[in-house]
């Protein structure tokens, strides 16, 4: 269903029905992932350079190196959003990252926001 915006060029935008709303895909949880490591990694970054250390540079590229065997893990259910296809991204963060990372608890959360309550992933939740 679509409603038509008031713009001067009359673009056509999907109403915010349900209907309507894209699915939390695995794939989209990978992007949430990356992108949450990309962030804190940032942070760690300039938190060890105003104290004096030259940072991690290592540390990025062994983040996505492990990001990159979750995708290969989950490859089959790239485009599902079931709990099965969820489960099995659940199971593959938790073997290729340690729980208590800050950014991997943040995903494992919204991971399970989306399977309980159907709300949608958030780069900035």
């Amino acid at each position: 269903m679509t409603r038509k915006v008031n713009s001067p060029v009359g673009l056509l935008r999907p109403s915010k029905t349900r209907s309507t709303l894209p699915n939390a895909t695995v794939e989209m949880f990978l992007q949430v992932l990356v992108s949450k490591l990309t962030q804190q990694d940032a942070k760690e970054y300039a938190s060890e350079t105003r104290r004096g250390g030259g940072g991690n540079i290592y540390r990025m590229g062994l983040l996505l190196e492990a990001a990159h065997k979750v995708e290969e893990d989950v490859t089959p259910y790239l485009k599902r959003d079931e709990p099965e296809a969820m489960n099995a991204l659940i199971v593959s963060i938790l073997h290729n990252f340690h729980s208590t990372y800050p950014p991997i608890k943040n995903v494992l959360k919204q991971i399970g926001n989306w399977t309980e309550k159907g709300k949608l992933p958030s780069l900035v939740a």
